[in-house]
């Protein structure tokens, strides 16, 4: 006998769907049809909807997020989300008191771009994370003031990963003519 969570994990399908895993199903070749009752009757999701979606999102961040962590981007792609995601974590950074960096000093705006890439490349790679001691020494940075700045980083990271994830679920089924699922 298996618990309900168990049965959850182990079932094959469920009606919740990850606006991200479709894009990234959508970019690779093969004949994935999105999995709905009675398929045969409804218009399936093109590579062309999911283009559409995209590029009607309003927000740089959230559309960049989004493309990066669906597609498992690589070193050109991080840099880009990272100089999309700067000037909204220096906000999140100056609203901290007292302020880990100051910001003022080209050097201290240098180690927040390298928090930020650092952020970045966890978000799409968590895998791949190091421990905030070698990072921190890495960016010559008290261990502390970079788990602050980069726990500033990562929330601004979310919110637009979260935000991408809802305008592209509204901005997808609502053109492929699905019920909205929320």
């Amino acid at each position: 006998m298996t618990s309900p969570a168990m049965q959850r994990v182990l079932a094959p399908h469920t009606d919740e769907r990850d606006p991200l895993e479709l894009v990234a199903r959508m970019l690779v070749p093969g004949g994935y049809r999105v999995p709905v009752e009675g398929r045969s009757s409804r218009p399936t999701l093109q590579p062309g909807d999911v283009a559409a979606a995209v590029a009607l999102m309003r927000d740089p961040l959230q559309r960049e997020a989004a493309i990066a962590v669906a597609t498992r981007a690589e070193r050109g792609d991080l840099f880009r989300v990272m100089a999309r995601a700067y000037r909204a974590v220096v906000r999140e950074v100056l609203m901290q008191r007292p302020a880990p960096l100051d910001l003022q000093a080209p050097a201290d705006r240098w180690r927040l771009r390298l928090v930020t890439y650092d952020a970045v490349q966890d978000l799409v790679w968590p895998e791949r994370r190091g421990s905030f001691t070698a990072q921190a020494r890495q960016a010559k940075m008290r261990r502390t003031s970079y788990v602050e700045v980069y726990r500033c980083a990562t929330h601004v990271l979310q919110q637009a990963l979260d935000g991408a994830r809802r305008d592209f679920r509204r901005r997808l089924f609502d053109q492929a003519g699905f019920p909205d699922e929320r």
